[in-house]
């Protein structure tokens, strides 16, 4: 059942009404009903009015055209391809390699739309393909061919091989996974003669960003895209981060942050004086050897410790979406357990948690060892690295994006992670060069190119939740009839 006032697909196209009348009026309709509507709902409604858009003619109903006739592919399941490409888009060397990415051709018909998938910082998962996940659903119904492709440098898709930092100063930049974003589409819609195809661009997170990009400076290419989750804004000193998190453990437990609130500091005060260490690492189950013999060693520890709350925050798998993960702990579980005065102090209950943390992930202690983290960090080598992943994006992060989860706000609610300590991270694993200014400058190169939140363009989607921490760096209202943004009150992490 459609909500009341929402007009047919029908009416729509006989009489050529834009989707941003049509999306505004659903805008509205999720604006005072937010606390009942789901983010699946809200996200089906508005892909169906950007889709009337892209699909619809005045002379025939869109719902008729994209029921009628049969698949003419053989339905054979999500397959997975390698695709050939350059390595340097800016560079007159001719070298190519194999880039990752995923098909289901399962619902495709002739002339219907292409849905690209562009994932992000994190290997590309088949399931993206294969799950009912929203898109995969307007996928059936408009009978479009799904492709997920996976972002150079992460999961299988390795241009050089190696993680070198010589690799990434040379190969690995949004700019160059924009590139292939358009290399891709060009090539994959002379072969599978798409060429007259609409493509509509899907993203989360960091993957959310590259969709909207690749729409803005590329629109002839791409007729739309539907971000989830993107920080389009770069900011080197993201203090915000930690001040959300803690509002949103206040706005469901007051006890649950003030308690989360005193472990902090009393674990900082800890960190501070060496008499207390072992109890420290007896406590919270902190891999030996335990040394603390610096300023980066303690915030360090304490970074590690404060990402477990913002962590469980980020993730709370409450959506119908996204299936919880069995070792994922819910965000009302983390306070029931920070409010369990059975289990003593808050810090003994934020102990409780970190021992919670470690059994559900079958972890016998908490790494603590900031120079343990920058040696692995510091391997080239993608054999059993287990850094393989988080290297990539703090390269990312050091030369373009920032994203640095701060506590240097006056008066902020947490203390003792400064910018110049993650400027010191990037300074140890890629090279001297970096220090907090030239954080600072990477992400205002990246806005001046991209232009932020200034967003210009159109037909794109912009899907944040209130109680995801990244939504300040992302678009919450508005811009234009066809730039529209749904900010779902009381939901994490929009995906799927």
């Amino acid at each position: 059942m459609k909500p009341q006032g929402l007009r047919s697909s029908t009416d729509a196209c006989q009489s050529g009404t834009r989707v941003g009348t049509i999306a505004v009026e659903i805008a509205q309709i999720v604006e005072t009903a937010s606390h009942k509507t789901t983010m699946a709902r809200t996200l089906a409604w508005l892909l169906l009015s950007l889709l009337l858009l892209l699909f619809c003619s005045c002379a025939q109903s869109f719902l008729q055209r994209w029921t009628r006739g049969d698949v003419t592919r053989k339905v054979n399941g999500p397959t997975t391809y390698r695709f050939r490409q350059k390595l340097d888009h800016f560079g007159k060397k001719g070298s190519f390699w194999a880039q990752t990415y995923y098909v289901n051709n399962d619902f495709y018909k002739p002339g219907g739309p292409v849905f690209l998938m562009v994932e992000g910082q994190m290997p590309a998962s088949i399931q993206w393909v294969k799950r009912n996940y929203t898109w995969i659903t307007y996928a059936k119904r408009l009978g479009a061919l799904c492709f997920l492709l996976e972002h150079r440098f992460y999961g299988s898709s390795q241009p050089t091989g190696d993680l070198r930092s010589k690799s990434f100063q040379s190969y690995l930049s949004s700019r160059q996974a924009l590139a292939d974003i358009v290399e891709f589409r060009t090539k994959i819609a002379q072969t599978w003669k798409l060429t007259e195809n609409k493509w509509v661009l899907f993203g989360g997170s960091y993957g959310g960003c590259l969709a909207v990009w690749s729409r803005i400076k590329h629109p002839d290419l791409f007729a739309a895209a539907v971000s989830s989750s993107a920080a389009i804004q770069a900011k080197a000193n993201f203090y915000e981060y930690f001040e959300i998190v803690y509002k949103i453990l206040a706005t469901r437990n007051r006890e649950c942050s003030k308690a989360v609130k005193e472990a902090y500091g009393l674990i900082a005060a800890m960190l501070l004086l060496p008499d207390y260490h072992s109890k420290l690492k007896f406590d919270y189950r902190l891999c030996a050897p335990l040394t603390i013999n610096s300023e980066m060693d303690q915030i360090f520890i304490l970074e590690k410790i404060m990402l477990v709350a913002a962590v469980t925050v980020q993730s709370n798998r409450k959506s119908n979406t996204i299936k919880r993960k069995m070792d994922e702990m819910t965000t009302d579980e983390f306070c029931e357990k920070m409010t369990n005065t059975s289990l003593g102090s808050p810090y003994y209950r934020y102990a409780s948690v970190i021992r919670t943390t470690l059994r559900n992930k079958r972890f016998s202690c908490y790494p603590a060892s900031y120079k343990d983290s920058v040696k692995g960090f510091s391997s080239s080598s993608l054999d059993r690295n287990t850094y393989k992943t988080a290297k990539p994006w703090l390269y990312q992060s050091c030369t373009e994006f920032g994203y640095f989860f701060t506590t240097d706000l006056k008066n902020q609610s947490f203390t003792g992670l400064p910018l110049r300590y993650y400027a010191k991270k990037c300074s140890d694993v890629f090279g001297s060069e970096f220090n907090s200014d030239s954080l600072i400058r990477a992400a205002m190169v990246t806005n001046r190119y991209y232009g932020g939140l200034n967003v210009s363009g159109s037909k794109i989607i912009f899907l944040n939740g209130a109680n995801d921490p990244w939504y300040p760096l992302g678009i919450t209202k508005d811009i234009s009839d066809d730039l529209l943004a749904v900010f779902i009150k009381g939901n994490f992490v929009v995906n799927g």
